[in-house]
């Protein structure tokens, strides 16, 4: 038996380019919830404006972050863009799911690769993308979105080529698809999938 399957809890993961608009959604999922409450990842990079700390994420300095990868404290760390790394923290995943409860979280590809190979039976991926059949169309939707929200020229840049190698082909590997072309349907669709699959591990409901 896999360890993973003695834990009752659940994680969802939100996966997706930048522009997606997976943490829009994430939060509406929250507001929505009586039970489904976010797992703060840690990061470097500095917090935005609508962040607060603990709360999407531990915003920590580069030393404290080396300080948490030395001592094994982190499932897993990469360098999502230069500078500006994430990592998940163990301790609060094997709590949040020997509690048994539901968690939700933006994490990289990368990182939700391994969460979901460390506890494969507690981790749900749902994927965000922008409508489009082919993959040009899809990087125009992103980089609009990205200007209309003001990122970085640099941070664009990185953040699409990044979606062209390595967040969108990993689509398929994800237990499921949101096509975020209309915001509110995409938030519906969302918590359809989440009630669904809080549902076949008898845990309660993630609305209210």
């Amino acid at each position: 038996m896999n360890a993973s399957e003695s834990l009752p809890g659940v994680i969802f993961v939100m996966i997706g380019p930048g522009g997606a608009g997976k943490n829009a959604i994430m939060r509406a999922i929250i507001a929505g919830s009586r039970h489904v409450r976010q797992l703060p990842t840690a990061t470097t990079r500095p917090m935005r404006m609508d962040e607060k700390q603990g709360r999407e994420h531990h915003f920590v300095s580069m030393e404290t972050f080396k300080k948490l990868l030395s001592e094994g404290q982190l499932l897993e760390y990469q360098e999502v863009t230069p500078g500006k790394f994430y990592g998940i923290p163990r301790r609060l995943v094997l709590d949040c799911l020997r509690a048994g409860k539901a968690r939700i979280a933006d994490i990289e590809v990368l990182g939700a690769k391994k969460l979901a190979a460390a506890f494969p039976q507690n981790v749900v991926q749902i994927f965000v993308t922008v409508p489009g059949a082919k993959l040009a169309a899809q990087l125009t939707v992103l980089e609009e979105r990205m200007r209309l929200r003001a990122d970085a020229i640099t941070d664009i840049d990185c953040r699409l080529q990044r979606a062209a190698a390595i967040e969108l082909p990993y689509q398929r590997c994800c237990d499921h698809i949101v096509v975020n072309d209309r915001l509110s349907s995409a938030i519906e669709a969302t918590r359809q999938i989440i009630d669904q699959e809080l549902a076949a591990r008898h845990l309660q409901e993630a609305t209210s």
